[in-house]
């Protein structure tokens, strides 16, 4: 593959001089092995982009702050989740393909794709049945997929990473279980006494457990290769126990704030061993995540192979600061999930790891030879680290704007705006850059720095 030739865009590592090779050669590339994924890239980009229009249009669209939210969660968090779990699924169990019709995944795509419409149009409108039935559309797809991942592990060629799928399996049964408790929610089925406990439980379950799950578990496997290393030696075994453990003590954590919201419409404190068993489910996962983050981290201090490194690294900071900053405000008994802390995690952590994603795959899905596959990784070398400072500054202001007791309205506000237009700007950037018409190409001239190790002007 021209990747290996390419030194950086796999493997990394340095080309002896009189290694490096003349230009690009013109031999067409084979299909990408992120060519099913293609299609859910493309309606999570739609929703991104509809993100970013509502979120800068502040109160002027309908759907305020809870459309966003889902469409970021759904359009773009679930519908990417979905993907790639089964496209990793298949290749991680040694099976290599879905074995299943081009048709038929564009068909799931846009079944998941129309269904978030319908659940979000009907919130934001106010509409029972496109509600129910987009609710409905996408439970359906989800626990398609998760049959789709226990036919794939009980076909898997290999074991090793048989528990990426296993923990994969896990966090679609958490969605399910979140969804089911968000419609009992809508429905009124939940009594007033947990009805609070309840709703934190879901959005925990939703962003930790399903999202929270899926990203620890491939951040394992496919961390290092957006870094251009290998896993680090023990890693891999230290971390699939602990995302285990994060799974559980999620769990523990969930079951925690209901029992606690039972505690406290009874009185006289019974909420105190409720509080006890929150706060301890949530240490466990907050341990978890700092025992994937660490060997990511020092990879991604050690290693400029990767001009994503930036970003990933930012990503394992934020999600062990997200998570504790949420233990810290239930412990303290603070209103649950803030602006601040939504920020923290939503683009910290998923918003910021989905478009490191993308620039690492555009080159892989947009390149169909190699001098076109450089240009595109040559774009994703230009400006990484401001690209990367001005999304996270806008997360810190945002962050600092609500989390910070005392902070005068009109201070609060002004860092809330600068933060918010940072984070627009950078991830425009970002979608700039993946997306921009590639041009007139020439195949002579090498424009990476990966490509630069193998590849030099013809002569």
């Amino acid at each position: 593959m021209e990747a290996r030739r390419h030194g950086g865009a796999e493997g990394g590592g340095e080309a002896d001089a009189d290694h490096v090779l003349a230009g690009h050669r013109a031999t067409p590339l084979r299909g990408s092995p992120f060519a099913r994924n293609a299609p859910a890239i493309g309606v999570a980009i739609v929703y991104g982009v509809a993100s970013i229009v509502w979120l800068a249009a502040g109160q002027v669209l309908p759907g305020g702050r809870w459309l966003v939210t889902h469409l970021f969660t759904l359009g773009v968090l679930t519908t990417l989740l979905w993907s790639f779990s089964r496209n990793f699924a298949a290749r991680f169990t040694g099976v290599g393909d879905l074995r299943e019709p081009v048709a038929a995944t564009w068909g799931l795509t846009l079944l998941l794709g129309a269904s978030i419409t319908a659940t979000v149009t009907g919130r934001a409108v106010g509409a029972h049945w496109p509600l129910v039935i987009g609710s409905s559309g996408i439970m359906l797809v989800i626990a398609a997929n998760l049959v789709t991942l226990r036919r794939l592990r009980a076909r898997a060629r290999n074991d090793r990473f048989l528990w990426v799928v296993h923990r994969y399996e896990d966090a679609h049964v958490v969605f399910l279980v979140a969804a089911g408790l968000g419609g009992a929610l809508g429905s009124g089925l939940v009594p007033g006494e947990v009805y609070l406990g309840a709703r934190e439980a879901h959005i925990h379950l939703n962003v930790l457990g399903w999202a929270g799950l899926t990203v620890l578990t491939t951040l394992v496997v496919f961390g290092p290769a957006l870094l251009r290393v290998r896993i680090e030696a023990g890693a891999e075994k230290r971390a699939s126990d602990a995302v285990t453990r994060a799974m559980i003590g999620l769990g523990v954590g969930a079951l925690g704030l209901v029992l606690r919201s039972l505690g406290r419409s009874i009185g006289d404190g019974a909420e105190g061993p409720a509080t006890v068993l929150l706060v301890a489910g949530m240490a466990v996962y907050l341990q978890a995540v700092i025992v994937v983050a660490i060997p990511l981290l020092r990879a991604a201090r050690d290693h400029d192979r990767s001009p994503l490194r930036f970003s990933l690294a930012a990503v394992v900071i934020w999600l062990p600061v997200g998570v504790a900053i949420d233990t810290v405000l239930l412990m303290t008994g603070q209103p649950g999930w803030s602006v601040g802390l939504a920020v923290a995690l939503l683009i910290g952590v998923f918003a910021q790891l989905i478009l490191a994603v993308l620039l690492y795959v555009t080159p892989m899905l947009r390149g169909r030879d190699f001098a076109s596959r450089d240009v595109l990784i040559a774009r994703t070398e230009q400006l990484p680290r401001t690209r990367t400072a001005t999304l996270n500054l806008g997360v810190v202001l945002v962050l600092v704007a609500d989390l910070t007791p005392g902070l005068a309205e009109i201070p609060a506000q002004a860092l809330m705006r600068v933060g918010w237009a940072l984070v627009i700007v950078a991830a425009v950037a970002h979608l700039a850059v993946a997306l921009w018409p590639l041009g007139r190409i020439d195949p002579g001239r090498v424009r990476s720095a990966a490509a630069a190790r193998y590849r030099g002007p013809p002569g």
